[in-house]
């Protein structure tokens, strides 16, 4: 296991560690809070469940962030613990409706796309009659919607079954263009713990392993700009530092 914290010699800020494994829109999110506020961080990162369990043993989920020798885990915490250590700029709206706005959107979105991930995956554990043909009735109902998102049309019942999910990923993907309309950010004009959590899970949906949403995205144009402004966000702060990572 390699340790140290080679970005922080020499520096007088806090030392921050951000533990998470390579693929985690949760980590995602409290990186983007990190670097919206300025704020150097070591990525340290595994999949060894035994790592897992050693950064997170209460929780024995990640992220986990630990600042000084202090760790915390759950993300939504953590975006709040790093909002009232470091309130500038802040990820909460002043006004408590609009706060509890965006605190909506912001469990709406984990909760919602981590659902459907997760349907995703069980799809595709074999199950019986997966290599029987497409139920003729199913196709029938989602033909107008599928098009070739798997890449080839589909040719059993363990297609249709992922066909489904992705459909139902794209049509919470509309929700998020009517909730955004023509505005920059959530609920506000500025970055908010709704648009970071939004983000974090479209970055993963976008270059994760789910068929064809990476093409959802970029056909609403809307989430694409959504994206690329997070990311401005992100990069124009990310320049005038080096985030460094620690693989184990």
């Amino acid at each position: 296991m390699a340790d140290a914290n080679p970005g922080h010699e020499g520096t007088t800020g806090p030392v921050i560690r951000l533990y998470t494994q390579k693929l985690n829109p949760y980590s995602e999110k409290v990186a983007a809070t990190l670097a919206l506020k300025g704020l150097p961080f070591e990525r340290i990162v595994s999949d060894n469940p035994e790592d897992i369990q050693r950064w997170s043993p209460i929780a024995r989920t990640l992220p986990v962030l630990e600042i000084d020798g202090k760790r915390k885990a759950d993300s939504l915490k953590i975006v709040a613990w790093l909002d009232q250590l470091f309130p500038e700029p802040p990820l909460f709206s002043r006004d408590p409706r609009i706060a509890e706005a965006q605190r909506r959107l912001a469990d709406w979105s984990d909760n919602s796309f981590a659902w459907y991930w997760n349907r995703w995956r069980a799809a595709r554990y074999p199950r019986p009659g997966d290599d029987l043909p497409a139920d003729a009735s199913l196709m029938a109902r989602i033909r107008g919607k599928i098009g070739r998102k798997l890449g080839h049309a589909p040719r059993s019942r363990a297609d249709l079954r992922e066909l489904e999910i992705i459909t139902q990923l794209e049509d919470r993907m509309n929700d998020l263009v009517g909730f955004l309309r023509d505005r920059p950010f959530f609920h506000s004009d500025e970055p908010s713990i709704a648009d970071l959590s939004v983000y974090a899970m479209l970055l993963v949906l976008r270059e994760g392993s789910i068929p064809h949403c990476a093409d959802a995205i970029a056909d609403r144009p809307t989430l694409a700009a959504f994206l690329d402004r997070m990311a401005g966000r992100i990069k124009s702060v990310e320049a005038r530092r080096e985030e460094p990572t620690c693989t184990i």
